[in-house]
């Protein structure tokens, strides 16, 4: 059979995709506990309405994460930086991240695990049409222990405008600068990003977050594509939006791969029609066991940008290296059913931040 189709066949990939949530993130590069933060506004029937905040200490990258009450969200989910260093249910007074046409407006207060006073308002809208790109975030460059391949696609992306009253950034009664971009007279722009719809994809999470069990709000391995008997593509759809892993050649079925041989190919992780992560396949059987990897090792390539965010991504590498350093290592147990284990790991000896 030569056509494309939809099969039972064993499948040892699993591919999820988020539902789109709201964002505005910060960097901190002067404040001695903080040195980034970001404010995700939920809005689906699975996880709930409302905010979840987090802010990355230094100098080992660990995260409090701040969950209004009412969302329904798994903190095994969250694996960012370090990892998490607190999980806390908290009362966010005021709560909200809303994107227009012509800008941004989000805020956010509540009273950090030391009993900070935090405090974010942003108020960037001018009556101007923004001219908005997609992004890939480098969220996954921080990620020391990797428990997935962990991807987020920002469509709509933006950096916030410096107008009167500026953006402020308040901890324990004290205002706290972010990053700025020199020549800020001219452009008008600070280093606070948002987005509209983050996307958040996930590649073979680790068994032991549970394959059966994924994090409300998500969609996982929504078609299996074969051809010719092997596996093609997987995808997961989500809300109008389609992540999709593609293979070519495509993988045999793993149960098919006759004793001792050995196939390979490429693979590569779309985002609704962008290629964002890319990399060799290989899969070699011996005995009752056929172990599998996949590598990474194509720097992402931007589109068409807006001068300002083409910089940014030249001047902050990990936007375009960061999807050079991760592989998975895992294997497929040929019982009844297949059982299939693995891990991925950081193949990148630079230090992060």
């Amino acid at each position: 059979m030569t056509m494309e189709e939809r099969s039972p066949t064993f499948c040892p990939l699993t591919l999820s995709l988020a539902a789109p949530v709201r964002m505005l993130n910060f960097e901190l590069p002067e404040h001695p506990v903080y040195d980034a933060g970001e404010l995700l506004w939920f809005d689906d029937d699975k996880r709930g309405t409302g905010m979840l905040a987090f802010l990355t200490r230094r100098p080992d990258r660990d995260v409090d994460y701040y969950v209004q009450p009412g969302l329904r969200l798994d903190p095994a989910s969250f694996h960012l930086g370090g990892g998490t260093r607190s999980w806390n249910l908290t009362n966010l007074d005021p709560a909200r991240v809303e994107v227009t046409e012509d800008g941004v407006v989000a805020e956010a207060g509540f009273v950090d695990t030391d009993g900070r006073r935090i405090e974010i308002h942003v108020d960037d809208r001018d009556g101007r049409p923004r001219r908005r790109a997609s992004m890939l975030a480098p969220v996954s460059d921080g990620i020391e222990v990797p428990r997935s391949l962990f991807v987020v696609w920002m469509e709509g992306f933006d950096l916030v405008r410096t107008t009167r009253p500026p953006a402020t950034i308040r901890i324990d009664g004290e205002d706290v600068d972010t990053h700025r971009i020199p020549l800020e007279r001219l452009h008008r722009q600070r280093v606070i990003k948002y987005t509209p719809a983050l996307l958040a994809v996930e590649v073979n999470p680790d068994p032991t977050d549970g394959d059966d069990d994924h994090a409300p709000g998500t969609s996982t391995n929504d078609e299996v594509v074969t051809t010719d008997g092997g596996l093609r593509a997987v995808v997961a759809a989500r809300d109008g939006h389609r992540a999709r892993l593609l293979l070519w050649p495509p993988m045999p079925d793993p149960t098919t791969i006759a004793d001792r041989a050995e196939v390979a190919g490429r693979w590569g992780l779309e985002v609704n029609g962008a290629r964002l992560v890319s990399g060799p396949w290989s899969a070699r059987r011996t005995g009752r066991r056929v172990e599998l990897c996949l590598d990474t090792d194509t720097p992402w390539r931007p589109g068409r940008l807006p001068w300002l965010l083409r910089g940014l991504t030249v001047a902050v590498p990990a936007f375009r290296r960061w999807p050079t350093t991760y592989r998975w290592q895992g294997s497929v147990q040929l019982d009844d059913p297949p059982v299939v284990t693995g891990r991925w790991e950081r193949t990148d000896p630079t230090p992060r931040r």
